[in-house]
């Protein structure tokens, strides 16, 4: 397609097309208007007037696209869709260096108002901030906010600034919060961005990203306070488009970093797209299944198994596992286990069929609720596969991939030992491979050890140096599925830890810090 380049010095320009260009320039006095459904490429500079206007709109299910290749100068305007006070937005400024007083002023009426503070603000120390239309902080690129308008059906709120065309870095930092909510963050740029470059980019960053939580965590609309209001988005279902100006959440380690969203990241979008609120999300061909937990008649939440040809093993697959931000149901990893609750776990295509392991279930019900496991949905698993749901404490084993698994647990439940997931029908008199059933890890913030999951015996947990020298014993009672074992009087280090008794056995290396 021929390139031009673009000097728009008459009144109104309106593009509802695609455009090519090579520099595009707005003179004073020019407009350029660029509609929802469409997108302009300059494939050099951008040079906007200091009395030019360059508008780019959006709606609810449609976002228009700048792509700007070269350097961008001089002031644009961005008007960005945003839900209403019903359910609030995620939101990030797609274009730099406005302040929000005026922010709040050229959206004058259009932000609901309780209090003497506008609904929109950033995430901090786990809260919500909410500005005052006076407040003179900075719409910072990259970073996330929380948002609303006044209409129900929503309405756009109009950004001006720079348009970013290179590389933009936010700070990220492990904070308290519901759901984990470490940090939001959101698009920068003024075009839409590909989900898979921006999850590849967060499982390739470990210093600053929680490898464990190498993936995006969309709002979808949910005003409840479950955590499957959180949609997932990491490299099994990465295929979409996420739009100009969006907000969502990622997980960063406890040393914290800068986690920059690629340039290269940008796409332009050639069909409607839409946010996380009213999202599509592509599962491929993949082998997977959603294991649900049901309370009463209310869905507490769901958790994936997905079974691929690479990257999936039994421990952790940075970008393809992801835990999940508080559900009530989850796996844990059958191999190498930190004692994170999954919602997304995938395994290598030969566990469809392989029977020597079993994936720990991690379940929350309150004492006398009646909950149901169950699966909710079945894609591609080969004819003949199947899976059972074991209950170690009841001594039932049921074909979960044929039938619902009900229960009412007599004391609080939490945490896994007590149901697993596997290929085999076996019957309880064989025990359980200690790999599978049982998790031995050291806590990062405080010195001690976690064992966790099903103790068929009493145990001895035996922890040894390097040197093969016998450091400390503890004796552990099979009638509790976790134990903390305090080791304060042992140096930092690196260290080896055996777990035995009468039908388990196991080692594994572990660093105490």
């Amino acid at each position: 397609m021929k390139k031009i380049t673009l000097y728009i010095s008459i009144s109104a320009f309106f593009f509802s097309l695609t455009v090519f260009a090579q520099d595009l320039n707005v003179a004073t006095g020019g407009e350029l208007y660029i509609s929802p459904s469409a997108f302009v490429h300059a494939s050099s500079n951008l040079d906007i007037s200091t009395f030019g206007d360059l508008i780019m709109d959006s709606e609810s299910t449609d976002f228009s696209d700048l792509f700007v290749d070269g350097t961008s100068t001089g002031n644009a305007e961005y008007r960005r869709f945003t839900e209403s006070f019903s359910t609030r937005d995620l939101v990030s400024p797609p274009v730099s260096g406005q302040l929000f007083s005026a922010f709040a002023a050229a959206n004058s009426g259009k932000i609901p108002e309780v209090d003497g503070n506008l609904w929109y603000g950033p995430l901090e120390a786990g809260a919500y901030v909410e500005y005052t239309a006076a407040n003179t902080s900075p719409l910072v690129a990259a970073k996330g906010y929380r948002a609303a308008t006044v209409q129900l059906s929503g309405l756009t709120l109009a950004y001006t600034g720079i348009v970013n065309t290179a590389d933009v870095g936010i700070g990220v930092a492990l904070t308290p919060g519901p759901y984990r909510e470490s940090n939001l963050v959101g698009n920068p740029f003024t075009t839409h961005i590909d989900a898979g470059a921006i999850v590849t980019a967060l499982a390739n960053n470990p210093t600053a990203i929680d490898a464990s939580y190498a993936a995006i965590y969309g709002y979808d609309g949910n005003v409840s306070t479950d955590a499957s209001t959180w949609k997932i988005i990491n490299s099994l279902s990465s295929t979409e488009l996420i739009t100009p100006g969006q907000g969502f959440i990622i997980i960063s380690t406890a040393a914290g970093g800068t986690f920059t969203f690629p340039e290269s990241a940008r796409r332009v979008s050639a069909t409607a797209q839409d946010d996380f609120i009213a999202g599509r999300q592509s599962n491929s061909g993949h082998s997977f299944f959603k294991l649900r937990l049901s309370k009463g008649t209310t869905n507490a939440g769901e958790t994936s198994l997905y079974f691929i040809n690479e990257n999936g093993t039994r421990g952790l697959d940075p970008g393809f596992d992801a835990g999940t931000l508080g559900t009530d149901i989850g796996t844990h990893l059958v191999e190498n286990s930190q004692g994170i609750n999954m919602e997304i776990q995938a395994l290598s295509k030969d566990d469809l069929t392989a029977s020597d392991y079993a994936i720990p279930l991690e379940v929350r019900v309150a004492a006398g609720q009646e909950a149901t496991i169950s699966i909710s949905e079945l894609n591609n698993i080969p004819a003949g596969v199947e899976f059972y749901l074991d209950d170690t404490e009841l001594n039932i084993q049921t074909l979960i991939t044929s039938n619902d698994y009900t229960f009412t647990p007599s004391s609080r439940l939490s945490g896994i030992g007590r149901f697993y997931l596997r290929t085999t029908s076996e019957t309880f008199s064989t025990p359980y491979n200690a790999l599978n059933a049982v998790e031995v890890f050291s806590l990062r913030s405080e010195k001690k050890l976690v064992v966790q999951g099903q103790l068929r015996n009493n145990s001895v947990l035996k922890i040894y140096d390097v040197r093969g020298r016998l450091i400390e014993t503890h004796a552990l009672e099979a009638s509790q599925t976790k134990h903390e074992v305090d080791v304060s009087t042992i140096s930092s280090g690196v260290y080896v830890v055996n777990l035995n008794n009468k039908s388990q056995s196991k080692t594994t290396k572990l660093v105490i810090n």
